[in-house]
């Protein structure tokens, strides 16, 4: 296995290659780069199966790098930062490692690796809940919600929903620019008739649009979530962090 290492800290840097050829038998870290734009041209020269990055290089983000080429292969972060894990997830990230970077860290992102092989090549694999939830609808995402006001009756498109809240026995559906409206579906329901990539259930209660995710905070393995129009942070349940993280990869 070729891994490439983004790393601008040489004893950082020698530290990780040691943890990941030691955890991994099979794999070799055939290159080192300190820069953005060293990395990228490493990229478009060779051919690589996983690269394990650093966020904060030499010469700016890393993200930088994505900008100059495509995401080959997939893409581990190692960061001592929290603050940037959903541009890392959309670009190419399989696991987001907050420093210092432990072994078992490396153990369960090379865990994801294989696991994310299996699925590539066709194997069997247990699904996750979402897969399962898009298995079992049928017809038609829903594209639409039926309000009633009063006396009037509208339709809010989906995409003007941020997220979809339990209060006692109803369901309210709010909107981007901070209307609520309530619904007569479940949010059980609700996973079943919305297209699964657009939305995901982090907790017993929510139900939240992946637009209206604006940042996500990791402290201590809980996922701490800020929302488009809502002052509040949420947190994913941990039940729900593993398959989180997967629907935040698709």
């Amino acid at each position: 296995m070729k891994i490439l290492l983004v790393e601008d800290e040489p004893i950082a840097a020698a530290r990780l290659k040691n943890l990941v050829e030691t955890v991994r038998s099979d794999a070799s870290v055939d290159a080192i780069e300190g820069t953005a734009e060293g990395a990228a041209k490493r990229i478009m020269e060779h051919n690589f199966d996983l690269i394990f990055m650093d966020i904060q290089l030499a010469d700016g983000l890393c993200f930088d790098i994505f900008e100059a080429v495509d995401p080959p292969c997939p893409v581990i972060f190692c960061t001592a930062f929290d603050d940037y894990a959903i541009q890392a997830f959309k670009a190419n990230g399989i696991e987001y490692l907050l420093k210092p970077v432990r072994d078992q860290d490396i153990t369960r992102a090379f865990e994801r690796y294989d696991g994310l092989k299996k699925q590539l090549s066709g194997q069997t694999v247990k699904p996750s809940r979402d897969v399962v939830n898009s298995i079992d609808s049928s017809g038609p995402a829903k594209q639409r919600f039926l309000i009633r006001a009063g006396n009037r009756l509208f339709s809010i498109n989906v995409d003007e929903v941020a997220w979809f809240e339990t209060r006692g026995r109803d369901i309210a559906l709010h909107t981007f620019d901070g209307r609520d409206f309530y619904i007569d579906d479940t949010l059980n329901e609700l996973e079943r008739k919305l297209e699964t990539s657009a939305f995901f259930r982090i907790n017993r209660q929510r139900l939240v649009a992946f637009d209206a995710i604006e940042d996500i905070r990791i402290d201590e393995g809980r996922y701490q979530l800020k929302l488009a129009a809502d002052p509040s942070p949420v947190l994913v349940s941990r039940d729900r962090v593993t398959d989180f993280r997967q629907w935040l990869d698709r």
